[in-house]
Parts: structure tokens; sequence; C-alpha cells
């Protein structure tokens, strides 16, 4: 199990991610295609669904389905709500998002 931090870094590692998360963090309820994600995000497809599959392993996203018609949708996982909440409150007051 990975530590706070490096869960933490991991995210940060990656504007993309970044912007997937705080899209998602912003839009709790939100389910979605990769396709329609990169569509709203304005971002490659093939880069998207790959940060997805990573969000997905973290934890920071939930899955429903396979291939192309999978939904990705946020964590419920209240603990990491508030953890990536802190996070992203954190990066806006340094300016980084």
């Amino acid at each position: 199990m990975k530590s706070i931090a490096e869960f933490l870094e991991e995210l940060s590692q990656s504007n993309d991610v970044l912007e997937i998360v705080v899209f998602f963090h912003a839009n709790q309820f939100a389910m979605d295609t990769a396709l329609n994600i990169a569509r709203w995000l304005k971002k490659d497809f093939t880069q998207i669904e790959g940060y997805l599959a990573h969000l997905f392993s973290l934890g920071v996203l939930e899955k429903m389905g396979e291939g192309s018609s999978a939904i990705f949708s946020y964590t419920q996982d209240i603990e990491k709500i508030k953890v990536l909440d802190r996070f992203i409150k954190l990066m806006r007051e340094k300016g980084r998002r």
C-alpha cells in the first residue's frame, strides 16, 4: 500500500493527470467513457485513456465495464476524496492549477 506522499507524488507527475483529477473532483457525479472525457477536456483520446486507467489503478476513479464502452467515475472513498480535496487546494494556492 502506498503512503499518502507516494500517492500524491504520482498524481503530480503530469499536468494532464492533475487536470483529470480536478475535473472529477469538481464534477463528483460525472460518469462517462474515455472518449467523452477526452472531449470534455479537449485532450487526445489515446493519452487520456492511459491516464484514466492509471487513475483507476490508484483508486482515484472507478470503472464500470471494459474496453471503449467502460464508464469512469470519481471514487466514492470519502477518505480519499478528503485527501484529494486538500491536495487540490494546496495546488491552487501554489498556482499550479
